[in-house]
Order: C-alpha cells, then structure tokens, then sequence
C-alpha cells in the first residue's frame, strides 16, 4: 500500500514574534486613538461652554447698563423733593406747634398734593424727636402720622448730617421703599425733617420679563429686589452678629428671617462674571455693577444649563468628526500598506488634502459663528448706549422741568400770579426743548438730514445755564461769562445746548468738593481760513487723571464713583461737534481742566456758500 503524505506548515520563532509584535502596535494605536476621540470631546465642549459663558456675560454687561440707568435715574428724580418742604412756611409753623390739628389737616393736604404731582410712594414731616406730624398719606390705614420713627437710621442721619437714606419696610403700611430724609432748617437751626419714601416695585415686575433673573443688594448684601419671590430679603453670605444687632435696631427687613440663599461661588472670570452654584443642583453665571453711588449692587443671572446643552451637542460633534478623521486615516493607511511603494506619495498627498479641507470647512463655519456674535453683540452694545443716553440727556430738562412745576404751585398759592406765569413760561420752554432733544435722538445712530443755521452762541449758553440754574445755585458755583457780542455758529439750536449742557454738568461735578467753585465760560472768534468760533469752558475743579485724559472721548470713561455716571456725556458732545464741523478738546489747567468747542462761524460759511 502506498502511503500518502501531506506537507505541514509550522510557524517559526519570528513569525510568531511578528504577529505579537503587530498585535502590540494595533492595541497602543486604538488606545492612543481613543485618547485623541476623549481629548477632543473634552476640548470642543470646553471651548464651546466657554464661549457661550462669555456671550452670556456680554449680554449682561449690557442689560446691566440699561438697568443700572433706569434705577440711577430713577432714584435722583427725588432728590429735590424732601429739600422743596423747606420754602413752605405752613411746614415751620406746624414744627413749632405740633399739637394744632388744623395745621396738621393743612400740611397733609400740601404733602398729599406735592406727592401725587411727584409720584412718590408718600411724603411726611417728622419732628426732631422723630414723631410724624403730617403725611401725604394721612387719611390711609397705614400712615405714619403719630407714630415715632426715631429708631430710623434716615432720622439720625439728617440730624447728623443734613441728609439720610434707607431702604426698608414701612413698620405702618407693610410695604418696602426707599426712604430719602431731609434737615428742614430755620435761621442756621434744625426744626424738623422731611421725608420722601420711593417705591421699587414697578422694576422687580420688569426684572421678570427680562432674560434671566435679577437681585439687587443693599450694603448689608441683603436682597432687596428680585425677580423670584423666594430670593428677597435674603443675604447672600451669612450675616455677622454686629449686622443682625443693627438689623434689629432699626427694623429695616420687617419680620423676615433673613436666612441664606446658601450659594456658592464655582469660579470667578477675570472679566468680573462669577459662576455661582445654587441649593437646589441650579448654575449661573452672575454680572454685577455698582449702583446709587456704590450703596447698592446689581446683579444679574443667567442659567447655565442652555449653554452646557449646547456645549455639549458641539463636544459630541467634536468626537464624531475626529471619529472620522481617524477612520479616514486608518483606510489612507491601509490602502498604503496594500498598494505598491510608487503610490504612496500619491496616497499621502490625497490624506493631506482631505485633511486641508476638512480645515477649512471648520475654520469658515468658526469665522461665520464669530462674525455672527460680534454682530449680536454690537447691537446689543447700541441698545446699551442708546438707553443710556437717553436717561443721561433726559435727566437735566426732566429735574428742572420739575423743579418749576413744583414753583408754579408755591407761587400761585401764595398769590404770586406774575411769577408763577414766569414759572409756567419756563415750562413751556422747557417742554419745547423735550421734544426737540426726542426728535433729535437720531443723530447718534444715523446723520441728520436737516440743514445746520445759524445759531447764537450767547442764547446757546444762556439756555444751558438755566438748566443747570439749580445745581450752580446749591452749590454755591460762580458762573462767569465773557462772549462777544453777535456770535453766531453753524449749529442746531438744541444739539450745541445739549453739547453745552454735557461739559458744564461735567464742570459742576468737578468743583464739588473744592475750596473755589469757578466756571468761567468764554467765547472768542478766531480769524483764519475759514474764520472759527472758540468757546472755552474751564473750571477750577481737580485735575483729570492721564489715563482718562488719552481716552475721555471714549464711551462708558469716566472718572465718577460707580453708579453716578456712565461716562457717555463726553462721547455724545464730541459727536455732537463734528456733526457741526467742529472739534472739542480737553486740557488740564493750573488751577483746573478747560474743554474747547471750536465750531464754523455761521456768517462767514453763508457768505461762501451765497458766493459759489
């Protein structure tokens, strides 16, 4: 029998060591692949998350600025008020005989009829020891009248120091305000104190339809206002024991229990924003800005849990492109090591150019997104601006059309008929100039058609000082001016008082503070061609600060405390110059600063233009 025989094929040494050795690199490859896949998660869903917080914080900053505004605003519309009590004489006479009811009937019906014109929560008069003796709200429930408030911090600081403010719950009515106090004083002594409560509520309903949620805390970092219920009259932090002493003084939280929101605080941005973590699993990034003279804080927040869903949706993608990007390269590879040595360069030139495109597409669907949040961001930018400026150009008119109202009143009850018609023409004036700043608001969005004329500097200067009458007079300001005579300027009427209007503001608010309050106000004709007019405002005030004087004209600069200006007074009248054809300047002085308007003369560019 024949034997049959097959040939048996055993694997040598090195083979098997090959194979080992192949398993090895394929095993450190899908490691090192699936620490690139992890990697790249991670970072896309960094970068995204990241980015969505810093759209959400440049929103704020710009929902603040408006907010800020609107509150700051609101506020200084009643300054003034507490202080007009002092030009009544039924006022004194009720102080020096307290115990006469109809004294106190006919002060109340005054307080009731100056508050409904105001539109204060309410309005009283307390004596010195602190007892209410008339109220705008005397026929409520809820009037303080009788009652004495002394415990109050707002009537120990106008005893101390001529003025006070305080936000609390009123003890009578229940309900929370502001309260404004003022020394009401006769012959160099204090005879009372009068008092003005502001009410709030009307922002914390709009903080709810705003994005986001709002709080706003006092000193102590109590919430005061909120967009949700559960927040108000919570602190922050807990409160030192020095704090819940004082608190319990002077009663300014009713009978609240004060406890702790409990937040705390996951990191904080060198922009300012801090992420906060909530009791209940919640996180939001906080914005925050100073407000009524740095007293308060506004804060803003904003949930993350929209941007943490988006980051990620764009962290998944991340992985499922470099995904991709591996599986395209493990089939280059592979077609590498299947094809001859000839196509590898063709290989490695086609890997390198899928790749190249691949780039590209994400570097243009990046510079798309980007250009897309820088225009979101602009806008939201002008929205902050515009509504800021129009608080700051509407506030002066608005303080001293109140002002001469609340005159007119005085004078006719006092049977000062001719005065008080002087009054009601000052209105009329004043509201004329209201509608002509509305009509002109669009000049800082788009150029105004209507032709410039000519303009009277020496009118121009003589409407800004009667706006700022008030202001020059309590603070005892000398105003000088030296114009020559028959000036006239290239100008819109209500625009050159508006620019006026700015740097005397800013002049004002530089002598407070000084020995010598000076503002001298020239203005000359400069001869050239063409020929120009030079108005000089200088003051005698403190010196601007280098670094703001490089960058003055530029929006939100400043050297105010926070929560008193926005630095935009600046920027609109430099604005409002070179839409003239003209320029403004700024310099320090010796004594003080010095702002120069230089501006067309009016007569000489009409001759040009009559001669061509």
């Amino acid at each position: 029998m024949t034997e049959l025989s097959f040939p048996v094929k055993v694997k040598s040494g090195y083979e098997a060591g090959s194979t080992a050795s192949s398993s090895m690199r394929w095993l450190v490859r899908g490691i090192a692949a699936l620490a690139l896949v992890a990697a790249t998660l991670g970072l896309g869903y960094a970068l995204a998350f990241q980015r969505g917080l810093d759209r959400l914080h440049v929103a704020a900053q710009q929902r603040l600025a408006v907010e800020a505004a609107r509150l700051d605003g609101y506020l200084s519309r009643f300054d003034y008020l507490p202080s007009l009590l002092e030009t009544s004489p039924s006022v004194f006479k009720l102080l020096v005989a307290p115990a006469d009811p109809a004294l106190q009937q006919s002060v109340s019906l005054y307080l009731k009829s100056i508050n409904l014109l105001a539109g204060a929560d309410n309005l009283y008069v307390l004596s010195v020891s602190g007892e209410a003796l008339a109220a705008g709200d005397f026929d409520d429930p809820g009037t303080p009248v009788g009652r004495n408030l002394s415990y109050r911090p707002y009537v120990s600081e106008a005893l101390e120091r001529g003025r006070g403010a305080f936000f609390g719950v009123g003890i009578t009515s229940a309900r929370a305000g502001y309260y404004l106090s003022y020394a009401l004083k006769e012959g160099g002594a204090t005879k009372g104190i009068a008092v003005v409560k502001i009410n709030l509520d009307s922002f914390e309903r709009g903080w709810r339809d705003l994005p986001g949620d709002a709080l706003l805390l006092d000193e102590r970092g109590v919430t005061i206002l909120a967009s949700r219920e559960a927040w108000r009259y919570r602190p922050i932090a807990p409160l030192s024991r020095e704090m819940l002493d004082d608190i319990a003084r002077s009663k300014p939280y009713a009978d609240h229990n004060l406890t702790p929101l409990g937040w705390t605080v996951i990191a904080r941005s060198e922009s300012g924003a801090a992420r906060i973590a909530t009791g209940n699993g919640a996180a939001y990034t906080a914005s925050e800005l100073p407000i009524n003279r740095g007293l308060w804080k506004l804060v803003l927040l904003d949930d993350e849990a929209p941007v943490r869903q988006t980051a990620l949706i764009f962290g998944a993608l991340s992985g499922v492109a470099s995904v991709a990007a591996l599986l395209a390269l493990g089939l280059v590879l592979q077609r590498r090591r299947e094809i001859r040595q000839r196509l590898a360069n063709q290989a490695a030139l086609q890997a390198a150019h899928d790749m190249l495109e691949v780039r590209v597409q994400e570097r243009t669907a990046e510079l798309r997104a980007a250009q897309d949040e820088l225009v979101h961001a602009g806008k939201l930018a002008a929205l902050g601006q515009m509504s800021a400026g129009i608080v700051h150009e509407l506030n002066q008119p608005l303080a001293a059309l109140q002002t001469a109202a609340d005159n007119a009143i005085l004078l006719v009850d006092r049977g000062s008929v001719a005065d008080a018609r002087g009054n009601l023409t000052r209105i009329g004036e004043l509201v004329s100039r209201l509608g002509r700043l509305t009509g002109q608001l669009r000049v800082f969005a788009y150029r105004s058609s209507s032709p410039l004329g000519a303009v009277s500097v020496e009118q121009a200067v003589s409407e800004t000082l009667k706006i700022v009458a008030a202001r020059v007079k309590e603070g005892g300001v000398s105003v000088v001016t030296d114009i020559e005579a028959d000036l006239s300027v290239l100008a819109d009427q209500t625009r050159l008082e508006q620019l006026f209007c700015n740097i005397v503001a800013n002049a004002l608010d530089a002598v407070e503070g000084v020995e010598r309050k000076s503002i001298v106000i020239r203005a000359t004709r400069e001869e050239g061609h063409p020929a120009r007019c030079r108005i000089a405002i200088s003051n005698t005030g403190r010196p601007i600060a280098p670094d703001v004087l490089r960058r003055m004209f530029e929006p939100f600069v400043t050297t105010k405390p926070a929560g008193k200006g926005l630095g935009l007074g600046l920027m609109l009248s430099n604005h409002i110059a070179r839409s003239f054809g003209g320029e403004l300047h700024g310099r320090n002085l010796p004594d003080g600063a010095e702002f120069v308007v230089i501006l067309p003369l009016a007569e000489v560019t009409e001759a040009a233009s009559h001669g061509r």
